[in-house]
């Protein structure tokens, strides 16, 4: 817990103008924990609930024992999840699970009826996340911090709501579908309140569920995927006012998107309050500290989150130079981990 403490500080130091990039190593192989889980699709949720969150923290509190000596801007932390399906769930739909992930079905089949689509804080799914955060908080708190879950954005949300069915709707009733992410934007909001209230601040900040720092009133992760499948043109025409209102009133926000997408990085820059924006890898898109590189300057003014590999890094120098970021990391090894964290000391003196 002192490190967290240490680490917060340095993420102050970051947001107040000290460096140009950190790093965050996220993942170290041969430090995760040997305890062992059932895959998911395997866990009686109804009956087993507590004992599946005791393993998860029981797991993290392990490898982030084994990491402790590690020198970046990662804090020991832990969240409720269940795959992805409890980003939406809470909204109706059927959860099914795989070994590893879960999925929400298509929740409305007709358009038509927005108006049966409530925000449920009995939702079952619902009181897992926010009831999950409180129990491995009140359980587990003096050895590990609970951090955010995060939330999907409102055209996220729509697609879920929709299934793919969305994307003939933007341009069979594009009034509708802005209607239906009006909605999704008061649900991403009141979601992340009930997870904030969970979670509690941390010295004065949160903790996202992509386990950045953020100082003040502030969220994240929000995805933005559907907006992939759309041009700038026809996102910033039906789905932007809700983007904007599902981020308004906090101090900062983080927010998740492809490189697939990168076409909509001008769109997203222009949300002030967006202040911290990854760019994920996509198989077959543009590397993303390529995508990062082609847009720096539309994105002077964020913290841009890249994944690059360790040549990509000695590559490009001058972007860790010259422009700010939060670089991420997985290793093998400690001894990897540690090399690319003295590669990265000299833009955070």
């Amino acid at each position: 817990m002192r490190k967290a403490e240490t680490v917060i500080e340095k993420y102050k130091r970051f947001y107040a103008g000290e460096g140009t990039s950190v790093l965050q190593i996220r993942g170290i192989d041969e430090c995760y924990s040997k305890i062992q889980s059932k895959p998911l699709n395997q866990w009686n949720f109804d009956t087993e609930l507590d004992e599946y969150l005791d393993i998860r923290a029981k797991k993290a509190i392990e490898y982030w024992n084994n990491r402790e000596d590690i020198e970046d801007f990662m804090i020991p932390s832990v969240t409720a999840w269940y795959g992805i399906a409890e980003h939406t769930a809470w909204l109706g739909g059927e959860v099914e699970f795989s070994e590893s992930t879960s999925y929400n079905h298509q929740i409305l089949e007709d358009l038509e009826d927005i108006d049966t689509l409530k925000i449920d804080p009995e939702n079952i799914w619902f009181k897992r996340v926010a009831g999950g955060i409180s129990y491995l908080k009140e359980k587990w708190g003096d050895k590990i911090y609970t951090k955010l879950r995060g939330a999907d954005a409102p055209s996220d949300i729509a697609n879920i709501v929709r299934g793919n069915e969305l994307f003939y709707d933007v341009y069979d009733d594009p009034d509708l579908v802005a209607k239906l992410a009006d909605f999704c934007a008061d649900g991403m909001k009141y979601y992340f309140k009930r997870q904030q209230e969970a979670s509690g601040m941390i010295d004065g900040g949160y903790l996202t569920g992509f386990d950045i720092w953020l100082p003040g009133n502030s969220v994240g992760q929000i995805s933005e995927d559907a907006s992939c499948m759309m041009s700038p043109s026809m996102y910033s025409e039906i789905f932007f006012d809700a983007l904007k209102k599902s981020v308004e009133g906090y101090d900062q926000v983080m927010m998740h998107t492809h490189s697939l997408g990168q076409a909509h990085l001008p769109t997203f820059a222009q949300v002030k309050n967006i202040t911290v924006l990854e760019i994920s890898n996509d198989p077959n898109s543009d590397r993303a500290i390529d995508v990062w590189r082609k847009y720096k300057d539309v994105l002077k003014d964020k913290i841009v989150i890249v994944e690059p590999t360790f040549e990509e890094l000695k590559n490009n120098v001058d972007l860790l130079k010259d422009y700010r970021s939060i670089i991420w990391y997985d290793a093998k090894t400690k001894e990897e981990a540690k090399e690319v964290a003295n590669f990265m000391k000299p833009f955070f003196k």
